[in-house]
C-alpha cells in the first residue's frame, strides 16, 4: 500500500481528510497531514515529514507548485525511486488516491492522481452548454 502524505498551507489538508472520509470509508489515521504557515519551524516540519516517509512507497500530495509545501517536499525526496510529489491537490486527486493507493505502484497512483485531478477541473458552464 502506498503511503499518503498531504503537506498544504493553512487548514487546506485537514479539510480535505476530513471531506474525503464524510465521501467514502477509510481510516483517516493512514494519511498524514502536515499544514504550512509563517508561524511553523521548518526544520520541526520537514523533520515530521520525513519521519512519516515510506522509502518503499509514498505519495506526496501539495497545494502549489513553488510554494513551501512543494519545494519541502521536493527536497526532502530528492532522489528517492518511489516517492512521489504531486502538486495543485483537489478532492478528486485525494480519492483517486485513497481508493487506488493499494492497487497501484507508487509512479502509477502518481499518474492516476494527476490524471483525476486534470479531468475535475472544467468550466462547469460551458460543458454543460
Amino acid at each position: 500500500m502506498v503511503k499518503i502524505i498531504l503537506v498544504t498551507h493553512g487548514d487546506m489538508a485537514k479539510a480535505l481528510l476530513s471531506t474525503a472520509a464524510n465521501i467514502c470509508s477509510f481510516d483517516e489515521h493512514l494519511i498524514d497531514v502536515f499544514t504550512v504557515s509563517g508561524k511553523i519551524n521548518l526544520e520541526d516540519l520537514s523533520a515530521g515529514i520525513k519521519d512519516k516517509l515510506d522509502p518503499s512507497g509514498t505519495l506526496i500530495l501539495v497545494d502549489t507548485f513553488g510554494g513551501t509545501s512543494c519545494n519541502l517536499a521536493a527536497t526532502l525526496t530528492h532522489g528517492m525511486e518511489n516517492v512521489n510529489v504531486v502538486c495543485g491537490v483537489n478532492l478528486n486527486m485525494l480519492l483517486a488516491a485513497i481508493n487506488n493507493r493499494d492497487k497501484m505502484s507508487p509512479s502509477e497512483l502518481a499518474r492516476k492522481v494527476l490524471d483525476d485531478g486534470k479531468k475535475a477541473v472544467i468550466n462547469a458552464t460551458e460543458k454543460l452548454k
